[in-house]
């Protein structure tokens, strides 16, 4: 990496700790102009990379501070504030506008018939009927909102490099992300609560032998740093040293097992576990050296006393699923959402089984991103559902095909498998935690959602520019694979 690449980190960091002495310390007239200085700055500037990440942490969060509905701008008085990034979001649309089309994204058809869904959910919606009130029709924007990135970043984010750039910003924030956690295990409050920003926090309570942590900052960055990491240790060009990345691995992985939470848990060990087999192909000796640095770090956070009692805890609260494999569907009264929640939406859903509720009152009434699979048939009903699985097969074949079918030593060969493995680990956690995939989304997961698509296609589109210019003996294996992608193409 250049030196003016860690310049810019640097500058990145300034403007966040800028960000937050605006939105926190004083009146919302000078925060607002701040705001919209950066986003004429980001109307002006080249740099995607930089004003991404920026708007992201305001979405998503940054040692505590930032995250859902804190950095907002009133735009038009007497209506309801928007989000900073809502607004980012908005401008990177109009900016891909006047770009040209460099590249299609090879998932663009089934992409396209989700968008005409989603209109179809919009006008149902209506007719079946949804308040008028502002709050409700900002609110159903503001929701579509994030779905225009699947036209903008592929004209924003054109090559690998851009990407790069991108996580070369985003990587740093994973160990910030470490570093909140251990503070608020530590002192039972939270970086805003100990600033002064915030009275009280969930989360932030004292950790002992019957009072486990449940707090989790970052939850968007740190899913999409835990996957770019083992996507550049597969990738055969190194843009970052391997051992950054196994850093980046260690800090996501402690961060998300400290929280105690089961679903990502589970869903960051089928990561670490899928992408050790079968994309880093990692040795006998190297894996064993991973287990050393885990034992190592595992003992070296026992010196700490009060985050020793928290990893104790975290293990206890995995070891209730023992519970759910004995029968008891609720794991001790802890899996509330296969008891309570995911039979009341889908109760509602019987009532209109074949589309769902759409945009209407009452999927707003009942829907709970507790239960990600049942919120998706009581929003789009079992023709979403259909849509939807029909989209994932599409993706999932033409990556594999391809990856299966690239020359042994082809740069993006392993890597084209960290997308399938990528994916099928956020699946889970959308099964298990919350919902990550629906046909709306929020602006912190819209940001990661689809950047991680449009990567993929990125890297797809590469791997493809370069099989045809490589001579070599497997030229053959190469076409077949193109008559096999065809065949996916009709379908």
């Amino acid at each position: 990496m250049d030196i003016a690449l860690f310049k810019r980190l640097g500058q990145l960091f300034a403007l966040i700790i800028a960000a937050i002495i605006a939105n926190y310390y004083t009146p919302a007239y000078v925060s607002g102009a701040f705001y919209i200085g950066t986003l004429i700055a980001y109307f002006r500037s080249e740099n995607e990379a930089f004003w991404f990440t920026f708007y992201l942490v305001l979405a998503d969060g940054f040692f505590g501070f930032f995250g859902l509905y804190e950095a907002l701008l009133t735009v038009i008085p007497g209506l309801p504030p928007i989000e900073v990034s809502q607004l980012y979001i908005l401008l990177s649309l109009f900016k891909a506008y006047l770009r040209p089309v460099t590249h299609r994204p090879f998932y663009t058809f089934p992409l396209q018939v989700l968008g005409i869904y989603i209109v179809f959910l919009l006008i149902q919606g209506h007719v079946l009927g949804v308040s008028t009130d502002m709050n409700v029709q900002f609110r159903i924007i503001k929701w579509l909102m994030p779905l225009f990135l699947f036209y903008s970043l592929p004209r924003l984010f054109t090559k690998t490099d851009h990407y790069r750039d991108l996580f070369v910003y985003l990587f740093p924030i994973a160990f910030v992300t470490l570093a909140a956690q251990i503070f608020t295990i530590s002192t039972s409050l939270s970086p805003p609560q100990y600033f002064g920003i915030q009275k009280k926090v969930w989360f932030a309570i004292k950790v002992s032998e019957s009072k486990t942590y449940r707090g989790f900052y970052n939850d968007s960055i740190v899913l999409f740093t835990y996957f770019a990491a083992f996507f550049f240790l597969a990738h055969k060009k190194k843009y970052f040293h391997p051992l950054y990345l196994f850093a980046v691995i260690a800090a996501n992985f402690s961060s998300v097992f400290l929280s105690a939470t089961r679903g990502w848990t589970i869903s960051f060990s089928f990561m670490l576990i899928m992408s050790s087999i079968f994309v880093l192909q990692i040795s006998g000796r190297r894996l064993a050296a991973i287990v050393v640095v885990g034992i190592v770090f595992a003992f070296g956070a026992q010196s700490l006393p009060i985050i020793g009692v928290q990893i104790q805890n975290s293990f206890k609260r995995m070891l209730t699923l023992e519970k759910l494999a004995e029968g008891d569907a609720s794991a001790g009264g802890t899996l509330i959402r296969l008891t309570e929640r995911g039979p009341r939406v889908m109760k509602k859903w019987e009532e209109s089984p074949l589309t769902g509720w759409g945009f209407s009152n009452e999927f707003m009434d009942y829907n709970d991103f507790h239960v990600g699979n049942q919120n998706i048939l009581l929003h789009g009903g079992i023709i979403g559902w259909i849509f939807i699985a029909w989209f994932i097969v599409f993706y999932f074949m033409k990556l594999f095909f391809r990856s299966v079918n690239l020359p042994r030593g082809h740069p993006a060969k392993q890597s084209l498998l960290a997308f399938i493995i990528g994916f099928m680990a956020w699946f889970l956690i959308h099964s298990s935690s919350q919902q990550l995939f629906s046909l709306y989304n929020y602006a912190s997961f819209g940001l990661i959602q689809a950047s991680f698509f449009c990567f993929s296609a990125i890297i797809y589109e590469e791997s493809l520019n370069e099989a045809s210019e490589e001579e070599n003996p497997e030229e053959e294996q190469l076409d077949s694979i193109s008559d096999q992608e065809k065949s996916l193409d009709q379908v």
